[in-house]
Order: structure tokens, then sequence, then C-alpha cells
């Protein structure tokens, strides 16, 4: 399955940094932004990862509260 995901990315000094957009905390860096984009590709995929487990034990619920 193909996924399109965007990122925001800047040079400091020799390192190309970025993030995804979808997960701004997790910051990773490259040489070359293709070393970067294989860094992003291995964030999402322990993102997937982490949501497919968290989907496995968490769950959602509704709170009334009386007005």
């Amino acid at each position: 399955m193909e996924a399109r995901l965007t990122y925001t990315y800047w040079k400091d000094g020799d390192y190309f940094i970025g993030y995804l957009n979808d997960y701004p905390d997790d910051s990773s860096q490259g040489l070359t932004q293709g070393e970067l984009e294989e860094a992003l590709t291995e964030v999402y995929e322990i993102r997937q990862e982490e949501k497919l487990r968290l989907s496995q034990i968490r769950h959602t619920g509704v709170l009334i509260i009386p007005a």
C-alpha cells in the first residue's frame, strides 16, 4: 500500500533535518535529502505499528455530564 505524506525540512550545516507534518514531534535527519526521506519512512512505519498496537488496548467512551 502506498502512502503519500508531506514533510517539512531544512538544511542545518551538513544535515537535512525534517519531520512528517502528521508527526511534528518526531524529527529526523540525514546527510542528503534522500537519507532524510529514508529516516522519515522509518518514523512513519514505527508510528503505524504503534497505532495498531494502541488501537488494540485503547477504547473510546462517551461521558455525559448533566447540565
